[in-house]
């Protein structure tokens, strides 16, 4: 581990809440995109069940631009939709950190998800997040 990829629980989650989520709930992709390191590996197994998206499906995507390419087509259906992204719990030691969080929906139902996350060159460079419950 590089001294750039030290990791403080208040810098991951400026990092995640303030720029990625954040960013996300805006309908601003290139800005979400933008913490993530050029050959960032992503999964994420879908939260949010909304139309035709389940959590039977797991999507890995490698690169950075691919992820933005995802994202892009998706960010402004949830803007649409008023979801929220939030950090409930967070730890961050070495250059790794994970997360509890919620998406908040308008009605203010709330769905659980976990995330876990590895920076290199001060970048994302693992994200992976799932249910932390499945579906009834």
């Amino acid at each position: 581990m590089s001294q750039s990829d030290s990791l403080s629980t208040e810098e991951l989650y400026r990092l995640l809440q303030e720029i990625y989520f954040d960013s996300i709930d805006d309908g601003d992709a290139e800005t979400a995109i933008s913490v993530m390191h050029e050959d960032v590996e992503w999964v994420h197994t879908q939260v949010w069940e909304e139309d035709g998206q389940t959590s039977q499906k797991t999507d890995i995507i490698t690169g950075r631009e691919d992820i933005f390419k995802f994202l892009y087509s998706r960010v402004g259906e949830m803007k649409d939709k008023g979801i929220e992204h939030t950090i409930r719990d967070i730890v961050a030691a070495d250059g790794k950190g994970s997360f509890r969080a919620d998406i908040v929906e308008l009605d203010g139902n709330t769905i659980p998800f976990l995330g876990w996350v590895e920076l290199t060159e001060g970048k994302i460079s693992k994200y992976i997040v799932a249910p932390e419950r499945m579906p009834e």
